[in-house]
């Protein structure tokens, strides 16, 4: 058996489910977990996101079957808005990664910041650390102190963020550009202010943006909605 997570699930045929783990050797992959849903059945309240699993499954690689599922540890209390980040993070996944892609490093990532949501009482900086996790172990990451000239990034510049490409110096300072003394704070993640983590939040949404597809992502309305009540 190895380290798994719960990342979605769903209901199957009469009883069962078809579960989405994140383990930490194969990545992330989809069983199908019979039974799982009746009544007398150990996995019914096992098989939940943000449990710590043991698991163990074989078949057909597309979708195999669970044959052993247990708990590693116990869950990690989720509430409110470190609630809907986990979910973020979840879809993060799910969108940014291929089917049985190894992943041991971003196994442990998003452990930890699942540990960090539960215990902080700010959940912007976890989020932008692991977004930023996800860029850099998938070789989608990019340089905080040089442009795309390969020169270094001054602190009296300003500078646009183009994804996939890097930061470029620009003459006048608009709406959509950084100052270079806050690119070199996020390159060392300063994120000790507000102003800091929205410019964070807005460079890590661009950079993300060309992998996750024209899909908005369901946890970011959910998240809104939360906000918003």
């Amino acid at each position: 058996m190895e380290p798994a997570f719960v990342l979605h699930r769903w209901p199957y045929q009469d009883s069962s489910l078809i579960v989405e783990l994140l383990t930490r050797e194969q990545g992330r992959y989809r069983v199908v977990a019979k039974g799982a849903r009746r009544p007398k059945s150990p996995w019914r309240a096992i098989l939940q996101p943000f449990t710590p699993l043991l698991a163990q499954s074989r078949g057909r690689h597309d979708l195999q079957t669970l044959i052993q599922a247990e708990l590693q540890g116990s869950a990690i209390p989720l509430k409110g808005r470190a609630l809907y980040s986990g979910f973020y993070l979840n879809e993060l996944v799910q969108r940014l990664t291929s089917p049985y892609q190894p992943l041991e490093q971003v196994f442990d990532d998003y452990q930890q910041a699942l540990l960090a949501l539960a215990s902080s009482a700010h959940v912007e900086p976890v989020l932008r650390q692991f977004e930023w996790q996800m860029l850099c172990h998938l070789g989608h990451g990019f340089d905080w102190e040089h442009d795309d000239q390969d020169e270094s990034i001054r602190p009296e510049c300003w500078y646009r963020f183009v994804p996939e490409h890097g930061f470029c110096r620009v003459p006048l300072a608009t709406m959509d550009c950084f100052e270079g003394r806050v690119l070199l704070q996020l390159g060392a993640f300063e994120l000790n202010d507000l102003s800091l983590l929205n410019s964070m939040k807005r460079i890590m949404r661009l950079a993300l943006a060309p992998y996750l597809g024209d899909q908005p992502l369901r946890s970011r309305q959910l998240f809104a909605q939360q906000k918003g009540n």
